[in-house]
């Protein structure tokens, strides 16, 4: 009867001791924590679009595409969207999305208008209305351009290098958006509302900065600690 009790008492102890390791973090390991909050100041006023003069004198008609579909102006501003992300030391290295990005060309407008990516992914630019649309940079970081193709093709680039990537199409002069490519893991791109939210963050000391379009980037230091992060920036 002893050795019974023995047997199930070690039995109670071993269960225990799993479930307490399946739960505690290995040594030198933190928990994660998350960053949420709102960016509350309003948009810079949208520029102007001047129209690229590459297709000049071509008529988008001969390429199937109706009759200067350039005259009519998009509702795109990036500029209502922050892009939030984390700087700091011994920064982990970005992982690559399992599905690339993408950024649509539907109804004269990028969607999404401002994309946020880590550094070496593709992104996809699906053509969804029924014309023809052209999406290229002249950036330095990534310069590319993919021509004119009709509804139902898309085309990928792939950006290997971090910064700002301005994006446009040269039918549609007044379409433009904005790539944001990092090294950093931590990043989002906050609603119209200024709403973001950054999930995975380890504990530790940081600088948390926000871009808007055509407004001074904020910098304010951050401390994330095991419990989640509400932040609210002006």
């Amino acid at each position: 009867m002893r050795l019974f009790g023995n047997r199930l008492e070690a039995l109670r102890v071993a269960a225990a001791c799993a479930v307490l390791a399946a739960t505690c973090v290995a040594p030198g390991e933190a928990l994660a924590s998350s960053i949420s909050g709102v960016v509350r100041r309003p948009p810079a006023a949208a520029p102007k679009s001047a129209e690229p003069n590459r297709y000049r004198g071509r008529s988008a008609a001969s390429e199937g595409d109706e009759a200067r579909p350039s005259s009519v102006p998009c509702a795109c501003n990036p500029g209502e969207f922050s892009v939030v992300w984390l700087t700091g030391e011994k920064l982990p290295a970005p992982t690559l999305p399992a599905t690339p990005p993408t950024m649509s060309q539907k109804d004269r407008m990028f969607v999404p208008a401002v994309l946020a990516i880590p550094v070496g992914a593709t992104v996809e630019f699906p053509n969804r209305d029924p014309f023809f649309h052209n999406v290229f940079s002249y950036s330095k970081i990534r310069s590319f351009d993919l021509g004119r193709y009709p509804k139902g093709e898309s085309h990928g680039v792939v950006f290997e290098k971090p910064g700002i990537i301005p994006i446009f199409c040269e039918i549609h002069y007044s379409m433009r958006a904005d790539i944001h490519v990092f090294e950093t893991p931590w990043f989002a791109v906050s609603d119209v509302n200024g709403r973001f939210a950054i999930d995975g963050v380890s504990p530790g000391d940081y600088e948390i900065h926000v871009w808007q379009e055509n407004l001074p980037e904020i910098v304010r230091p951050l401390r994330v600690d095991e419990t989640p992060v509400t932040i609210e920036l002006p």
